[in-house]
């Protein structure tokens, strides 16, 4: 039996999908094996040092600008993690990596397998105190690096796992090892969106009080919910487009409120946040509305629902390469602003060649992750 951390942050809801989504993926395959996930604010709490408190308030900061959609300072608050992370290595942050390393008093697992960016030097250093042997795996969720330093870090001994020639790219321009450079075909997602959908789109008309001869779409802008689904759906109805539309509002219970106070020509419907990925939704749903965020972006590709992303603004520096990459790959449209999103809606339901693009595109990112960490199991000792 082999153990495997997977750590994420809840800077947004990315990062914890992914995990979510590599975990179960592990479990199908290896279901007696100790694969647990871990949040960083966790590990973070074991330093001493306490400028790990720092990053937490960092991350909470980011939500709370997140639900507004205004990212006041994020350049700035992104400049400074990467310092962190950079600093890690001095002598001056001794006590943080050795603090964080008590985390693992104990239990210190085979293999560490990070979905998050910027903090990856702290955290394999302080795992490394515990078991200088522990295979440590960064898995970047982004189809490109923001800036130096956020994903790739080459002073660090680490593999990383890369979805995308442009990530690629990036890797070997900033001196990573071609050793520890391991390519799989896509971004990890939940491996349920790969099955059949458990409800039709009949049940779910019922379910929701939807139309059933009205397209349908889905607006989602992560677990953490934004102004942006309210905005969307209101400026959709201001324009008396006919088609149905499921909120997914996510953990914001003020946004739930404001989206079942609309008043719309068409079914609009407020859903809060449930713990199953939204898998049948996106199968029944005729067109995806949300950010340009990867996991957003590669659960319409593997469901085939065309894509309508609203261009980034406060998070531009990290969204801007997803952005490329839907224009690049022809999977749906990138709308500059939200009056721009209904004419985007209407010529993704009416014109013919996104079906093809999507199929083009579909990959199986998750999985190929798992048998990458098989074989560098593998690697100290057998696989299974």
């Amino acid at each position: 039996m082999k153990s495997i951390d997977i750590v994420y942050f809840e800077a947004g809801s990315g990062h914890k999908t992914a995990a979510e989504g590599l975990r179960r993926a592990v479990l199908e395959r290896h279901p007696d094996w100790d694969c647990r996930m871990v949040d960083l604010a966790e590990i973070l709490r074991y330093d001493w040092a306490q400028a790990g408190r720092l990053v937490c308030l960092l991350i909470d900061q980011f939500n709370a600008c997140m639900r507004r959609e205004k990212y006041v300072g994020f350049r700035e608050m992104v400049g400074l993690a990467i310092w962190f992370s950079r600093m890690s290595s001095t002598y001056w942050f001794y006590l943080v990596r050795w603090g964080m390393s008590q985390y693992w008093r104990g239990r210190c697992p085979d293999m560490i397998v990070s979905v998050t960016p910027m903090f990856n030097a702290v955290l394999y250093q302080a795992a490394r105190r515990m078991r200088p042997d522990v295979v440590c795996v960064t898995i970047p969720v982004d189809h490109e690096e923001a800036r130096p330093g956020y994903w790739f870090e080459p002073h660090i001994k680490q593999h990383y796992l890369l979805a995308g020639n442009r990530l690629l790219e990036q890797a070997r321009l900033a001196g990573v090892k071609p050793a520890e450079i391991h390519t799989i075909s896509g971004m990890i997602i939940d491996p349920g969106f790969y099955g059949a959908p458990q409800r039709s789109r009949s049940q779910l008309d019922a379910e929701f009080g939807l139309d059933p001869a009205l397209p349908l779409g889905v607006i989602s802008f992560g677990c953490q919910g934004t102004v942006n689904v309210l905005r969307i759906a209101r400026q959709i109805a201001a324009e008396g487009l006919a088609i149905n539309l499921l909120c997914l509002c996510g953990k914001n219970q003020q946004l739930q409120a404001d989206v079942r106070d609309l008043k719309t020509p068409h079914p609009c419907v407020a859903v809060g946040f449930r713990p199953e990925p939204p898998c049948d939704l996106l199968y029944a749903a005729n067109v995806l509305i949300g950010k340009p965020g990867t996991m957003t972006l590669n659960e319409a590709i593997i469901t085939g629902t065309p894509f309508v992303a609203l261009e980034s603004d406060g998070l531009k520096p990290i969204q801007e390469g997803n952005e490329v990459f839907v224009v690049e790959t022809g999977i749906g449209l990138v709308a500059g602003s939200i009056e721009d999103v209904p004419a985007a809606v209407r010529q993704v339901l009416t014109q013919p060649q996104y079906p093809g693009n999507l199929k083009r595109a579909h990959h199986t990112g998750v999985f190929d992750a798992v048998k990458e960490i098989e074989r560098l199991l593998g690697q100290n000792g057998d696989a299974g």
